[in-house]
């Protein structure tokens, strides 16, 4: 029986399968953000934005 894993993103609070780590800003702690979110923040924040990894709430 396999866990049930959950992360809501940083900016929307939305609950995704896939979410994306990474800081930007002043923002010094990795961060979980949805792919919408995401597309936003490298289009704001592109000189300091980090991609950090992607995580999936399915495990191979």
């Amino acid at each position: 029986m396999s866990k049930l894993r959950i992360k809501e993103c940083f900016k929307c609070s939305k609950q995704k399968d896939v979410m994306y780590r990474c800081r930007y800003d002043e923002i010094k702690d990795w961060v979980f953000l949805c792919r919408n979110c995401l597309k936003q923040i490298k289009n704001l924040f592109g000189n300091t934005y980090q991609y950090g990894g992607t995580w999936k709430s399915k495990k191979k």
